[in-house]
């Protein structure tokens, strides 16, 4: 009894503690005065020299008038100084939505950021390491959504670098920037396979597995956005020439089609290469409105079609284990 009471402070303790960290998920980061870092530009640096040089200026001819001016403008740059400290402080972040993309498209996060002071915060920058910054104003009392972006190399899933917010306003003599940490993860697919031989062909099939050959014409369902790896020929061309964005065709076939797209048919491929002709397969079956199944070592997922099932076989396949030393060389 008594090692119980002793170790009971412990196991609340930790019990505590991961509550707190599921809870700090949720929580919004706050820019407080113990995260903001600030320090003079270049142009901060030359500034100041300049008022130094003009301070000694008046202390060697004893000139009333160049001392005055020399004041006027060491205030006017600490003033500055409090400025670009004051257009952070107390801004909230809150992690947003992110967007499944395929490997080699641009990952997407949204990021909000509350401004609950009195006090529009101008040229907020937003910035991931090696990108572009992304310049933001927040009226007083708002909130703004914000996307950033990031590349990709692999498939799985990728989380938000760590994200640094920075200003210079108001002259640009001062900057100031934090360094946040948002759980937010981005879902990506694999790259489709290019090529003719990417793609399913034939019908339907019969009982016996085999192929059965299909008859009869396609139905215009619309239009969809254009994805990498999609053919040519389903390209909207026209629209294209119009100065709209690139659009591919979208058709229904008038039999039910249905394929099992199977892992194991996929002989003499990689891992990696076997998962991107896997998923050229299922977004042409998606787009080609036929249904279709997945198998994959230890993971069947039965036969449908959809968007919720189109994102559960990508989402399979994203996931999927890496392949094995002896595999991959």
């Amino acid at each position: 009894m008594a090692f119980t009471l002793s170790a009971l402070p412990h196991r609340l303790y930790r019990l505590l503690r991961v509550e707190r960290r599921r809870e700090g998920r949720n929580r919004p980061v706050v820019l407080s005065r113990q995260r903001i870092y600030i320090l003079p530009t270049r142009y901060g640096l030359l500034y100041a020299f300049l008022v130094f040089l003009l301070t000694l200026g008046a202390a060697n001819y004893n000139n009333s008038v160049g001392f005055l001016l020399a004041f006027l403008l060491a205030g006017l740059g600490m003033v500055t100084a409090l400025h670009t400290y004051r257009n952070l402080a107390g801004l909230h972040f809150r992690r947003g939505r992110t967007f499944c993309v395929f490997c080699g498209e641009p990952a997407r996060y949204t990021v909000y950021v509350d401004n609950p002071r009195e006090l529009a915060r101008h040229t907020v920058a937003l910035q991931l390491p090696e990108q572009k910054p992304v310049y933001a104003d927040l009226p007083p009392g708002q909130r703004r959504e914000i996307e950033l972006q990031a590349p990709t190399l692999r498939r799985g899933y990728q989380p938000l670098s760590t994200l640094t917010v920075a200003t210079r306003y108001p002259l640009g003599l001062f900057r100031a920037w934090s360094r946040i940490r948002l759980d937010m993860n981005c879902l990506v697919y694999p790259r489709p396979a290019s090529g003719a031989q990417a793609t399913p062909r034939g019908g339907h099939h019969d009982a016996s597995g085999q192929t059965v050959p299909k008859s009869g014409n396609d139905d215009f369902l619309g239009h969809r956005r254009y994805l990498h790896g999609d053919s040519p020929r389903h390209v909207d061309w026209k629209a294209a020439a119009r100065g709209r964005e690139l659009l591919t065709k979208q058709f229904a076939h008038q039999e039910s089609d249905e394929y099992w797209l199977d892992w194991d048919s996929l002989t003499g491929l990689d891992t990696e290469t076997r998962l991107c002709r896997l998923c050229r397969w299922v977004v042409d079956a998606e787009a080609a409105g036929t249904r279709y199944g997945l198998r994959l070592p230890g993971q069947t997922l039965p036969i449908n079609r959809g968007d919720a099932h189109k994102h559960r076989c990508l989402t399979a396949l994203a996931l999927f284990p890496a392949a094995p030393p002896e595999e991959r060389s």
